[in-house]
């Protein structure tokens, strides 16, 4: 699993136009596809799709598919996202993300309450300002490292957004994204303990502040987050090594782990031995 917009700051076939911190202006061309879909939105996203297309799919069902010339709203979380590239052509998108610093100065200018919101992706037409918009950014800013016009502009294409035919419906997810219902901590922990995401982002996926997620989750684990995700990842970890021909990179990564020292030290406190040793002497035992 990937965490953006963080991980695509390394990508080679990504420019970046516009960065300051989680909130960016990218640019992306691929003529390959990326099998390892899952993402991890660590900021809201509207992604202008220029050719082929892309499908996503959100953690409870929902899915969509965006055709070329059309923007989609992806709030943060986690998805499978794919880039559908046509037969000898590209993929080619133009991704915006927004922190939530952001959005929430933009919300200031409307009252709070929710009219309706139905889900949470949400496709938008291009139309000549949001067209424009997009071609004047990239055309103004790209290679010019301009951070201090991030939020600025960003703030701008919300503003545009909000004028479109489907201003009323975004405005309404947004603010509907502050007022998120509350998911199991059991269920929603069993299932994503091993992505690599810290307690902020599990805190939001679960609809909770941070004090709120410690709190109610202490409660129900009698553990700290961090004790127990450690745990649990180190359990998968130990299993996958007796059990599976993965390699110790590979089993640092599916069990949410993304510095190899960091789980390495913390897989000898737990079991005297480093993951490589550890693997070493399961097999060398089954052939005793």
């Amino acid at each position: 699993m990937k965490v953006v917009p963080q991980a695509f700051y390394q990508h080679p076939n990504i420019e970046k136009v516009l960065v300051d911190g989680l909130s960016a202006v990218i640019l992306k061309k691929v003529s390959q596809a990326d099998l390892q879909n899952e993402r991890y939105l660590a900021a809201h996203a509207l992604t202008y799709v220029r050719n082929g297309s892309l499908q996503v799919e959100a953690v409870d069902g929902q899915l969509l598919r965006v055709p070329k010339n059309h923007f989609v709203f992806i709030p943060k979380g986690l998805y499978m996202i794919s880039d559908i590239i046509p037969q000898d052509e590209f993929f080619e998108a133009m991704v915006f993300f927004f922190d939530e610093t952001l959005t929430d100065t933009f919300l200031e200018r409307f009252d709070p309450d929710v009219d309706k919101a139905s889900g949470e992706l949400l496709l938008i037409p291009h139309n000549d300002d949001l067209r424009l918009f997009a071609d004047n950014l990239s055309a103004l800013y790209r290679g010019k490292n301009h951070h201090q016009f991030t939020t600025p502009k960003l703030l701008e294409l919300l503003h545009l957004l909000s004028l479109s035919p489907q201003g009323e419906d975004f405005v309404n997810r947004l603010k509907a994204l502050k007022k998120r219902n509350k998911k199991s901590l059991k269920a929603f922990m069993d299932e994503h303990y091993d992505k690599p995401l810290d307690i902020k982002d599990y805190a939001y996926l679960t609809g909770r502040s941070i004090s709120t997620f410690q709190r109610d989750f202490k409660r129900r684990f009698h553990s700290s987050p961090k004790q127990w995700l450690i745990e649990k990842r180190l359990r998968k970890a130990a299993s996958l090594l007796r059990h599976s021909t993965l390699s110790v990179n590979e089993v640092k990564l599916a069990v949410g782990y993304e510095n190899i020292s960091h789980f390495i030290k913390a897989f000898h406190k737990k079991y005297g031995s480093s993951p490589k040793q550890f693997q070493l002497q399961y097999r060398k035992n089954m052939f005793i």
